[in-house]
């Protein structure tokens, strides 16, 4: 005989596990904002004159002027606007819970975007540290699930290392609350 009353124990996983339009019980470290303007100066810094020099290849000189300003102004709006603003929004509205049962990530101002990761359905957590996130002492966390791979980027190492922990210890049947 089955019963559609939850148990106390389900009410209480319930509870912690975020709805949609809740915010994630940690936000990404202080120097994600940094990680992330550094990051965009640099792509803009090697990006950019690439692709000028690959208008060189053009061989209508009316062409390769009107690609070059529309490079020039697009790198230039793209980081006037992307630096102050876009990379602010994004280092804000991005939070994340973990908890034995479950990783809940959401991202987004306009268009949020929640993802839910049941911790049983995790093969792998991975934690990455290029040059550029060891510079400012954050790292990427990836969890790896059969069908996708889901990151946060800009936590401190000491946070990656308890995520990792929490969901390692839901899976070995240990919890770490």
């Amino acid at each position: 005989m089955t019963t559609d009353r939850m148990t106390d124990a389900d009410a209480a996983v319930r509870h912690r596990i975020p709805g949609p339009q809740s915010h994630g019980t940690h936000r990404l470290a202080p120097a994600a904002l940094r990680y992330q303007n550094t990051s965009d100066i640099i792509l803009a810094a090697v990006g950019t004159p690439l692709l000028a020099a690959a208008t060189l290849l053009i061989p209508d000189l009316t062409w390769r002027l009107w690609i070059l300003i529309g490079l020039g102004l697009f790198t230039v709006v793209g980081l006037v606007i992307d630096i102050p603003f876009v990379n602010r929004w994004e280092v804000r509205n991005t939070s994340y819970t973990v908890t034995p049962e479950v990783v809940f990530i959401r991202r987004g101002l306009l268009v949020r975007r929640t993802t839910t990761l049941s911790t049983a359905q995790i093969l792998n957590v991975e934690i990455v540290q290029g040059p550029l996130l060891r510079a400012f002492d954050l790292v990427k966390v990836r969890f790896t699930c059969i069908a996708d791979v889901e990151g946060v980027t800009g936590v401190t190492e000491d946070a990656a290392r308890e995520i990792r922990d929490t969901i390692l210890a839901s899976q070995n049947g240990t919890d770490r609350v």
